[in-house]
């Protein structure tokens, strides 16, 4: 069996050869296989990095390098191997275009107890960034050079690595038999936001707001001449870029309308997709890159009249997301344990989703990040325990194949209370579509936390907001009764 050592974990690669060894079969980790072909290869990405500025990044790279020192220090570790490309622009503070919807570079980062060595394309770096990761005591050389620099580690020094993140070709590079194999601490502490990050999320998500309902006013204003999922797509990107500190869309955005909703990862192609008219279910999941915040938001909207079951269906829906985002949990809670509160409306109904209920969020990052997230099932993401600045998705769905497809998102912040509990923080703010919203299922405490939160949506949307928008939003905002 042969693939590429650049390609596979430590940890996956343990696991093929262990299926394998059972079976008599030899593995080799050195075949590119693929380069024998790919004739026409394109070269390694090359796009410019730039700085994530102190105003937002709220700490210093000095600063977030002291902190994983610390950590080292407690591990007994003289070096650590940085691989994920976003725990490399966070602890560095820079970012890049290398890899679309998410502002990361290419390169390797190792950091030792007094500096650090960073691996790139040096000409990605403007002069100015250069000096001043060298005052931080980080040295840059060529992206190649990691695999040489692990190989001269002096054996009698220890380094940290992430067997899930580490790939087998790297590992086989390291010249000390001292390797720590441990989860990097930078991913854990990229995840917990401090409160100056908070507080720049919830200015990114009245930003991201406003451009939602620039959209979806233009969107009533032509749908009856027929839009297709594409343009709408095409003209939420637009709105976002108008907005101060955009920097691109986290993901490709999934517009689907009528039965292609229920497509859960759906991407609409212009020779392929639908177009949308005044009447039927459309979904809308998008997000976009600011430089204060990584937005994913997803809303449904009924075109027209909507059916007794659109309705019932879309309120369950809601109930489970209102569920998990009025929790309060005690410290040590994981991901696993909240799952059902999110689910536990359909499934009385003997209805049910297949995805998890929520994933991490980055900071000008990543859109999906570790360690956390919201599952039913024992993956690594769901037996990670809820800290206080773990910021997650709260997406609960259902989908009816054929047919349409509901799914109701916001993003929310684990937050510490008293006694050792915590709850959660709401950072989305775009209002439900009352059309599809039967109030006869819903308790008084629900009615009440739906109005709180509409009034809340249109308090921070509607100063980005011209007049003939903000009364069109304010509509939008109603209270239900």
């Amino acid at each position: 069996l042969g693939f590429d050592g650049k390609l596979i974990s430590v940890r996956a690669y343990r696991r093929i050869k262990s299926l394998m060894d059972k079976s008599g079969i030899k593995v080799d980790q050195d075949l590119d296989l693929i380069a024998m072909i790919w004739k026409d290869r394109p070269p390694m990405p090359s796009f410019p990095v730039f700085e994530h500025e102190l105003q937002y990044a709220m700490s210093s790279r000095a600063e977030k390098l002291h902190n994983v020192r610390q950590e080292m220090l407690g591990k007994k570790a003289d070096y650590l191997l940085v691989n994920a490309l976003d725990s490399i622009a966070w602890v560095l503070n820079i970012r890049g275009s290398d890899i679309p919807c998410n502002p990361v570079t290419i390169a390797y980062l190792v950091i030792d107890l007094q500096g650090g060595h960073l691996f790139i394309d040096q000409q990605k770096l403007p002069n100015v960034l250069l000096q001043k990761l060298e005052q931080d005591g980080i040295s840059v050389a060529p992206y190649s050079d990691v695999r040489t620099f692990l190989s001269k580690i002096d054996p009698k020094d220890s380094i940290w690595i992430d067997p899930q993140m580490t790939s087998i070709q790297l590992y086989n590079s390291i010249s000390t038999e001292k390797i720590i194999e441990q989860r990097n601490i930078i991913t854990l502490l990229k995840a917990c936001k401090s409160r100056g990050e908070l507080d720049h999320i919830h200015r990114a998500m009245a930003k991201d707001g406003a451009a939602l309902a620039r959209t979806f006013m233009w969107l009533e204003d032509n749908v009856a001449d027929g839009v297709s999922e594409v343009d709408l797509a095409k003209k939420l990107a637009f709105f976002r870029s108008q907005m101060e500190g955009y920097h691109q869309e986290s993901f490709d955005a999934i517009v689907g309308y009528r039965s292609n909703g229920a497509i859960v990862h759906y991407h609409a192609q212009p020779d392929s997709c639908a177009t949308i008219y005044p009447e039927g279910i459309l979904l809308v999941d998008s997000g976009g890159q600011y430089v204060d915040g990584t937005t994913d938001i997803t809303r449904t909207f009924a075109m027209g009249d909507a059916s007794e079951s659109q309705r019932r269906h879309n309120t369950l829906v809601l109930k489970g997301m209102i569920a998990l985002a009025r929790a309060k949990f005690p410290k040590g809670t994981k991901g696993i344990q909240l799952d059902v509160l999110a689910r536990q409306f359909l499934w009385s109904q003997g209805l049910n989703y297949g995805h998890g209920t929520g994933h991490g969020v980055g900071y000008f990052l990543n859109v999906h990040e570790p360690p956390q997230g919201i599952v039913p099932g024992l993956q690594e993401r769901g037996k990670t325990e809820l800290l206080p600045g773990m910021v997650l998705s709260d997406e609960p769905g259902y989908y009816l194949e054929g047919a349409y497809g509901i799914r109701i998102e916001n993003l929310i912040a684990v937050s510490q209370v008293k006694d050792g509990f915590m709850h959660f923080e709401m950072l989305t703010v775009y209002p439900y579509d009352l059309q599809l919203i039967d109030s006869t299922l819903l308790s008084k405490e629900e009615i009440a936390w739906i109005n709180h939160y509409h009034q809340m949506c249109y308090d921070r949307i509607s100063p980005h907001l011209h007049e003939k928008e903000a009364k069109w939003f304010k509509i939008k905002c109603a209270p239900i009764g």
